[in-house]
């Protein structure tokens, strides 16, 4: 599910794309899928995701989605653990009360619910603004019948001139490819949501 809707980037641009308009909706999915591949996160609610971690020989384990809302079950080497044998603590951090979490390659297996139940605004934000450029492009490419450079069209006595952006880096020249994805300021706004481990 995409992190905005089609009545987003209408509220955004100020116009009218409808409800099932497939530039649209690809353009919200591409939007999510790169803040999500920034974030290393799938940042929406999972519900009892299963996962399999290496045994570190230490005190604490790393759960690489957050946040984590709540944890079902752990086994270590196939055996099921005590919940009274672990804690949750900040950041993800699963804690060995006792001993430590035994080495070995993909030996623990745990089910946890991570994520958010409701995208964050600023997530949301990020996301329409970044889906509605990538629209743009793509109706600024099909205006230009998809060729390259084209800066003018002329039939008749009508005429259009398009605009050249991306100075000398040529980027203007490359269609759809190249409008931006997520700018500095939207990356700085999703920093806080990437995974980094303590």
């Amino acid at each position: 599910m995409g992190f905005c809707s089609i009545d987003d980037i209408n509220t955004f641009l100020g116009t009218t794309i409808l409800p099932d308009d497939a530039q649209a909706l690809l353009a919200i999915d591409e939007a999510t899928a790169v803040i999500q591949n920034y974030c290393n996160q799938k940042i929406e609610q999972v519900s009892d995701d299963t996962i399999q971690l290496d045994g570190t020989g230490s005190t604490k384990l790393f759960l690489p989605e957050l946040p984590v809302v709540s944890i079902s079950s752990v086994e270590v080497d196939g055996v099921l653990l005590d919940p009274t044998y672990y804690a949750l603590a900040e950041n993800g951090v699963l804690w060995r009360k006792y001993g430590v979490w035994t080495v070995g390659a993909r030996n623990i297996s745990i089910t946890y619910t991570h994520g958010y139940a409701s995208i964050p605004e600023d997530v949301k934000g990020v996301c329409y603004r970044s889906a509605s450029r990538l629209y743009q492009a793509q109706l600024k490419a099909k205006r230009q019948d998809f060729i390259s450079g084209l800066q003018s069209v002329s039939v008749g006595d009508w005429s259009e001139a398009y605009e050249t952006a991306g100075g000398s880096s040529g980027e203007s020249d490359k269609g759809v490819s190249a409008a931006r994805t997520l700018l500095m300021s939207e990356k700085d706004i999703l920093n806080r949501y990437r995974y980094k481990r303590i």
